[in-house]
């Protein structure tokens, strides 16, 4: 069987007027089963005010479809939403050695 080439995600930066692109892609990533990346939400908080609202008013849900959210820790975030999520935080290494590693970590990995 042939394997379905996966459409990339949509990702959007936030701020400068860009909820209703952010609005339109997940609607569309909602019905065909694709991907959204929305970063800097924290510049976007009325958004996401709303998001936990048009997650669950979505008429079509394809079981394929993911929200990503990245942010800065923000007060004024939303607790709806993020108790809804699966949260990941990427914190750093404390010390200089240890992110002196990781970062040639990271380089490493992305030469492979």
């Amino acid at each position: 069987a042939r394997k379905r080439k996966l459409p990339s995600p949509a990702v959007i930066s936030l701020g400068e007027g860009q909820e209703p692109v952010a609005i339109k892609a997940i609607n569309a990533a909602a019905a065909e089963g694709s991907w959204v990346l929305l970063q800097n939400c924290e510049l976007a908080l009325e958004l996401m005010a709303d998001m936990e609202q048009l997650l669950t008013k979505l008429p079509i849900i394809d079981p394929a479809f993911r929200l990503f959210i990245t942010c800065l820790p923000h007060k004024e975030f939303p607790l709806g939403l993020l108790q809804m999520s699966t949260k990941v935080t990427n914190e750093p290494p404390a010390g200089l050695k240890a992110g002196l590693l990781r970062s040639f970590t990271v380089i490493v990995d992305q030469d492979r």
